[in-house]
C-alpha cells in the first residue's frame, strides 16, 4: 500500500494501549539531509488527537527507539528511578540507554529530527525502516533490521521448537 506521502507502507489500526498511539505499521521512508524524518500521517493525526508533540530518541541495539515522553518516563526511565547510582548494572543501564536519549519536538509538517550522533550509531544514512512495536517506534538501517529480524526469527524458531509441549487432561 502507498500512504498519502508516497511511503510504502501497511496499517492496522489498534488499541491505544498497546500499541504507538493506535497505530501499528512498517513502512520504508527516508531522512532528509537535516536529519529529519516525516513520520506516517495517521501517526500524525493520532499525535495531535494525544496532544503529544515531542518524541524521545534513543539507540539500543543498533536502531532508533522513539517513546512518549510519557512512556519514556515511566517504562525506560521509571524502573531505575531509584537505583543506586554507583551501581554497575545502573550504570551500564544509565549510559546504554538513557545517556544518549534526546527529547526531539514534531515540526509543523510531522517531521522529527533524528539527532546526529543516533543516526550515526544506528547507521542512518538516507533510506530507513520505520516500524511500529507495541508502544514505540523503531527506526533502522533497512540492511541492519533485515539481519537483525532474520536472527530474531531463527532465535524465536528455537526458542519455540524448546518448549514442552502441553498436555491435554
Amino acid at each position: 500500500m502507498v500512504g498519502p506521502s508516497g511511503t510504502r507502507w501497511e496499517n492496522a489500526t489498534g488499541p491505544l494501549e498497546t500499541t504507538m498511539l493506535g497505530e501499528r505499521f512498517q513502512l520504508t521512508s527516508s531522512i532528509d539531509s537535516k536529519g529529519r524524518l516525516a513520520l506516517p500521517a495517521r501517526l500524525r493525526t493520532q499525535m495531535a488527537e494525544a496532544k503529544v508533540d515531542e518524541l524521545v530518541l534513543t539507540c539500543v541495539d543498533g536502531g532508533v527507539r522513539a517513546f512518549t515522553p510519557e512512556d519514556f518516563a515511566t517504562r525506560i526511565e521509571g524502573p531505575y528511578a531509584d537505583a543506586d547510582p554507583f551501581d554497575p548494572e545502573a550504570q551500564a543501564y544509565f549510559y546504554a540507554v538513557l545517556a544518549d536519549a534526546e527529547t526531539c519536538k514534531v515540526d509543523g509538517q510531522g517531521r522529527i529530527r533524528i539527532p546526529i550522533r543516533l543516526r550515526e550509531q544506528a547507521g542512518l544514512v538516507k533510506e530507513v525502516r520505520v516500524l511500529s512495536i507495541l508502544r514505540w517506534l523503531e527506526i533502522w538501517n533497512p540492511s541492519n533490521f533485515a539481519a537483525v529480524q532474520a536472527q530474531s526469527r531463527q532465535d524465536y524458531r528455537r526458542n519455540r521448537s524448546q518448549r514442552p509441549v502441553a498436555k491435554e487432561g
